[in-house]
């Protein structure tokens, strides 16, 4: 808190922070839409309390009102949002500018958006302690360098000058976390600081901030949509739906027995082995199914280059000597940390990353030895499905256009065969013809996943390979996407190379499973073999870090 900061002193009786009948509209007229509406909460000091709710629930535009960091579309209409005895909502901005960062710390979903590309993590780090503790020099330099050792960055003191590109997505959101502690907080806002990270990574992010929630007293709010995250960290539970809360209690209270149906639902759409043998689905074993894909020793490289020339002084094997088998009709999931390998390999079967060595047999053609016109012919047997559904496609094209964009560049049938193609592949994922001339951003995540879809069948392919295709996605719609997808391969007899680190869905999903570790598959073989009698060091090291609605971390 800055000098000139007003003191706020809290009743000892006040929780830490309490939200009342807060409500928060966007737009106007018969376009309003009522994000948040009659929000009542409080979290107390020491206390991680959980809002848990799907896409759309009000449960981020909630938790950026705290701060008073609604974008301008936004209005709060009605509510208060009292913090240690004072009401963010009337407190003038250059009193807010005194509260964000010192008396509150915030962690968000994404830290590659929430990082500035262009400053040192030590500079990020850094600004914090200037603006509100005045630190400068060497001072400043040890404190930033205590805080980057805190949350686990290694050689923190000769990184302090490295930009975010140089971090992996898991030492990037350490480096919010530095951020956000900077200040001393008394509260911490974390809104799905774990979604993107895999089950290793996310075990150390929850335990480093539980380790710093009991060692600085702070109250955390924190925000996602994974139920076995929110068991393993949260003290108290707040389910949200279309911005209200439907139901609250203890962590034991209600992962013992959820009272409302909407919290049953979502509990039922996880995915588990369990769910799969309720739903009669035991995987078979494969035994006269045809080949589609055989990857051979496959070695996919990239070059290293250092000096002020950018000479080059060695390589990096990504993929290192990979080989396996995917047969007709069955999904081979390949799981790992970030880092593995798994997407680069996926990139490299494609011939979407460059060869340094091996065979990609796919339906007796090895796709390593065409050259650039026959490999155009065989991709439309074989097409890729991204994590990133927005991100995937052009936001200034229309459904249609997208959809049938493989066809175009195929030459695929004539205008009007392919318009009624789209059509049909709209409906055969779950869209509607009407649809095909919206826009993506028009669509919500799970919509847009299952365009994606839609593009990528509508060259009537034999394989895909889905690159974490659900991992951004709800419980809900992630159910709604596995199911699609295994009606599309019991329908169309397509074969999938499933690259995620959720082993839940690869429980559900799977029929044979890899598992990927610095550029190597160190084991492979049948999903129920694999997931419940592992044999190597690295999977049950891994499969041990998958949260779960069990012990908590």
């Amino acid at each position: 808190m800055s000098a000139s900061s007003p003191t706020v002193t809290a009743r000892e009786d006040m929780p830490l922070l309490r939200v009342e009948g807060l409500a928060i509209r966007f737009g106007q007229g018969e376009d309003e839409v009522r994000a948040v509406d009659g929000l009542d909460f409080e979290v107390a000091a020491g206390e991680t309390v959980v809002l848990v709710g799907e896409s759309g629930s009000g449960k981020s535009v909630a938790s950026l009102a705290i701060p008073r960091l609604l974008p301008g579309t936004a209005r709060i209409t009605a509510g208060q949002v009292w913090f240690e005895g004072e009401d963010l909502l009337a407190c003038p901005e250059a009193r807010m500018r005194d509260v964000r960062g010192a008396r509150i710390g915030l962690v968000f979903q994404e830290p590659q958006s929430s990082l500035n590309p262009i400053m040192t993590v030590g500079d990020q780090v850094g600004e914090v302690l200037v603006r509100h503790q005045g630190l400068r020099g060497a001072a400043l330099r040890a404190r930033v360098t205590e805080l980057l050792e805190a949350v686990g960055i290694a050689e923190a003191a000769r990184r302090l000058g490295d930009y975010p590109h140089q971090f992996s997505g898991g030492m990037k959101q350490r480096v919010m976390i530095a951020i956000a502690l900077a200040g001393d907080p008394r509260l911490l806002i974390a809104d799905e600081p774990t979604t993107a990270l895999d089950v290793t990574l996310q075990a150390q992010v929850l335990e480093l901030m539980r380790a710093e929630q009991r060692r600085r007293g702070m109250g955390m709010l924190f925000i996602t949509h994974d139920l076995a995250v929110a068991h393993q960290i949260a003290d108290r539970v707040l389910v949200m739906r279309k911005g209200r809360i439907v139901e609250q209690g203890t962590r034991e209270a209600f992962y013992a027995a959820p009272r409302h149906e909407y919290s049953q639902q979502l509990f039922a759409a996880l995915p588990s082995w369990e769910k799969r043998l309720a739903e009669g689905l035991r995987p078979t074993p494969s035994t006269d199914a045809e080949t589609v894909l055989e990857v051979e020793n496959l070695v996919v490289s990239y070059p290293v280059r250092s000096g002020f020339l950018r000479r080059l002084t060695g390589a990096v094997r990504a993929v290192d000597g990979v080989s396996l088998t995917i047969a007709r009709g069955r999904t081979l999931a390949v799981v790992g940390e970030s880092g593995c390998g798994k997407t680069t390999m996926g990139k490299g079967i494609l011939r979407l990353a460059p060869l340094a060595g091996g065979r990609v047999n796919f339906e007796g053609v090895d796709l390593a030895s065409l050259d650039a016109r026959a490999l155009r012919r065989a991709r439309a047997r074989l097409q890729v499905v991204f994590q990133d559904p927005f991100a995937s496609m052009n936001p200034r094209m229309v459904v249609a256009d997208i959809v049938k964009e493989g066809m175009d560049a195929q030459n695929i049938g004539t205008p009007a065969e392919r318009a009624r193609r789209v059509d049909e592949l709209l409906e055969q994922v779950g869209l509607e013809a009407r649809h095909a001339r919206r826009y993506p951003h028009e669509f919500s995540g799970g919509q847009r996943q299952r365009i994606c879809i839609a593009r990528a069948l509508a060259v009537e392919p034999r394989l895909l390979v889905c690159d974490e295709p659900t991992s951004a996605l709800d419980v809900s719609v992630q159910a709604q996407i596995l199911a699609l997808l295994r009606d599309l391969q019991q329908r169309l007899g397509l074969s999938y190379l499933f690259v995620t680190h959720n082993i839940g869905v690869v429980a559900y999903l799977a029929h044979e499973v890899a598992v990927m570790r610095a550029g190597r598959i160190v084991e492979q073989g049948p999903v129920e073999e694999v997931l419940l009698r592992p044999r190597h060091d690295y999977t049950r090291q891994l499969l041990a870090a998958v949260p779960t609605i069990g012990a908590r971390a």
